[in-house]
């Protein structure tokens, strides 16, 4: 692995555990010993990190909800995309914690989060679409509703950890915190799910759910 990958790497780590204000380009450097030339070399500010770590948290979001217009979607799938989605946000926690900043600061890495933001708006109308042709989903009345309720789902899955954040006033979160997410995001849309349906997905988080807490309490 050369520097730059490196970089990006160790970055991403510093970043998830103290926060990007809090992390400097020479605390990257010195966390790699590493002189600060050579990571000026790859990257000439702190802005640049963030963004070359972006594409990869955009590409993983997009592989977390790989639905198609002719896809079937059974229970067991919609829990795992969920799941991924959970891994996702705490992959790259950092971002989501501190995403006001960073679009604030990076104009370019702005226009990146919007552009995600409407892909994701996009998916879940897709998938919403295909449950309710399978007969898995009520379409909600008014029909234009779907699309809000889409809106909801991305807006509650984005902006999770900073209502943590926030509302607890710490930036320590654990995995268990994050599946709780995943609850409140289903919860958006379950009330239009047929109910043995809906039931098979709950199990899928109820089973992560518990995983997460063995874990937490093991440590």
């Amino acid at each position: 692995m050369g520097n730059r990958e490196r970089i990006i790497d160790e970055s991403l780590h510093l970043f998830n555990e103290r926060g990007t204000h809090s992390v400097t380009t020479n605390h990257i450097a010195a966390h790699l010993s590493i002189s600060p030339g050579n990571l000026y070399y790859h990257f000439a500010n702190r802005e640049e990190i963030v963004r070359a770590i972006f594409p990869q948290a955009a590409a993983t979001i997009r592989e977390a909800l790989p639905i198609g217009r002719d896809d079937v979607v059974t229970a067991a799938d919609l829990g795992s995309y969920h799941l991924r989605g959970i891994e996702v946000l705490w992959h790259f926690r950092f971002f989501f914690r501190d995403i006001d900043e960073l679009v604030e600061r990076d104009p370019v890495l702005a226009e990146s989060f919007r552009e995600l933001n409407g892909t994701l708006r996009s998916k879940f109308e897709i998938l919403f679409d295909r449950l309710i042709e399978q007969d898995h989903m009520l379409l909600p009345d008014p029909p234009n509703d779907l699309a809000r309720l889409s809106a909801n789902a991305v807006i509650l899955w984005t902006n999770w950890i900073r209502y943590l954040v926030n509302a607890r006033g710490t930036p320590d979160l654990t995995q268990a915190d994050i599946v709780e997410g995943g609850h409140h995001c289903f919860l958006v849309f379950a009330a239009y799910l047929e109910p043995s349906f809906a039931g098979e997905v709950r199990a899928v988080f109820d089973k992560r759910s518990s995983k997460a807490v063995r874990g937490r309490k093991k440590k």
